[in-house]
């Protein structure tokens, strides 16, 4: 028996049947979800429990090709971590000459609360409580320059799309109210390494800032409750979005620049026009929401927080479509999270419990272009198995009657 055509009529359609079956069942995931980003399949990568050190993790910041994770701690310290595997690729020490010890700082050591990446992935600034702005060259992770001019905590920071300038805000934040109220954004040059702007007006520490995708506009999220839209390269004040009743501690850009979200300390989450500021959408999250960020598909949204949870959203609805509790297990809020560039990824970090966590869409192991059994595969699978009995071992078994009789 060489092939299907010595069984005869009848086994040459169970052919064609598994030719037309089988192909539907194997792409049933990605026909649903073409571009293999479902929620439900969020799974771990890999965990990086920092050790050595009690220090609160605070912030990170992702590369721009994905190899990378910068990740702030509250001990001076950003640990650099390889995004495949969790490694440490570097670890970066701030020296101070300051002691401190207050139960999210180890002694002698002041909190780092900003990390960013140039657009071009060669230069990794970071920032926090010594009030200094360290540039590092990627390639080496030699010290490249060091940026003073802040009297308050660096609470943030961005680089522009053409990686040109760098921006930084400052202020006192509520959790470790380290140094004064300053409660500026600079707008560094980084040719001349000076400041070449001041954005003025927040009356709270300025905890988030992002450069809209064309370049044009600044976002500043405050806890004064605002926030507020910037033109460049003028600096003038466009905007003011008053919705919040408490602290807003974050905010995203969606990635056609069309929207901003912030997270505030008022349990809420806020989609807001970027260009009037009006209110488009407010989901209530069960208490402070420390970090969103929105995917670069502008499909989903990642939020997180107090309520020590890690909730992926629907950004057109914000229904709750896959809840992440490793901080409810390691009982430590998520302070920040973020999509990999190329939004296959996503990665947290859990601030008591100093862990960084990776997630992937791939799930079990599938990817969309791999098997996947959904309810189509399984009723065509029983199609396939149906026909084999008929075509095959019935025939076969009145074949044995008919020897018998």
């Amino acid at each position: 028996m060489n092939d299907f055509r010595s069984l005869g009529p009848s086994a040459s359609l169970l052919a064609i049947l598994m030719l037309v079956l089988l192909p539907l069942s194997t792409t049933t995931a990605a026909s649903s979800d073409p571009q293999g980003l479902d929620p439900g399949k969020l799974s771990i990568v890999w965990e990086y429990e920092r050790t050595g050190s009690d220090a609160t993790f605070w912030k990170l910041d992702w590369s721009p090709d994905g190899s990378m994770v910068a990740c702030c701690f509250f001990d001076t310290t950003c640990v650099v971590l390889n995004a495949t595997d969790g490694g440490v690729r570097t670890v970066l020490v701030q020296d101070t000459g300051t002691t401190r010890c207050d139960g999210y700082s180890p002694e002698g050591t002041l909190p780092m609360r900003a990390c960013s990446f140039s657009p071009d992935g060669n230069i990794l600034a970071v920032g926090g409580d010594t009030r200094e702005i360290t540039l590092y060259d990627t390639g080496t992770w030699e010290l490249l320059r060091t940026l003073r001019g802040h009297q308050g905590s660096v609470l943030c920071l961005d680089f522009s799309p053409d990686g040109r300038y760098l921006a930084s805000g400052s202020g006192r934040d509520k959790v470790v109210p380290n140094n004064m109220g300053e409660n500026l954004t600079f707008i560094w040059d980084l040719s001349s390494f000076e400041v070449v702007k001041v954005l003025t007006g927040h009356k709270d520490g300025v905890l988030s800032v992002r450069w809209s995708p064309n370049g044009t506009r600044l976002a500043t999220a405050s806890d004064d409750r605002t926030l507020r839209l910037w033109s460049f390269p003028e600096g003038i004040e466009l905007r003011s979005g008053k919705g919040h009743t408490s602290g807003a501690l974050d905010v995203d850009w969606s990635p056609d620049g069309s929207m901003l979200m912030t997270g505030s300390r008022d349990y809420k989450v806020k989609v807001w026009n970027s260009t009037t500021l009006e209110e488009l959408m407010s989901w209530s999250d069960h208490n402070c929401v420390r970090s969103v960020d929105i995917h670069p598909t502008e499909e989903l949204a990642a939020t997180g927080g107090v309520d020590l949870t890690l909730k992926v959203r629907d950004l057109r609805t914000g229904t709750e479509l896959k809840v992440l509790k490793e901080g409810m297990v390691q009982h430590a809020m998520v302070m920040s999270a973020r999509w990999s560039p190329d939004g296959r990824m996503l990665v947290s970090g859990l601030g008591k419990s100093h862990t960084v966590i990776m997630y992937s869409f791939t799930g079990s192991g599938l990817s969309d272009d791999d098997f996947d059994i959904g309810p189509l595969t399984i009723g065509a699978m029983v199609l396939i198995g149906t026909a084999v009995t008929i075509v095959i071992f019935i025939p076969a078994i009145k074949e044995l009657r008919r020897r018998r009789d």
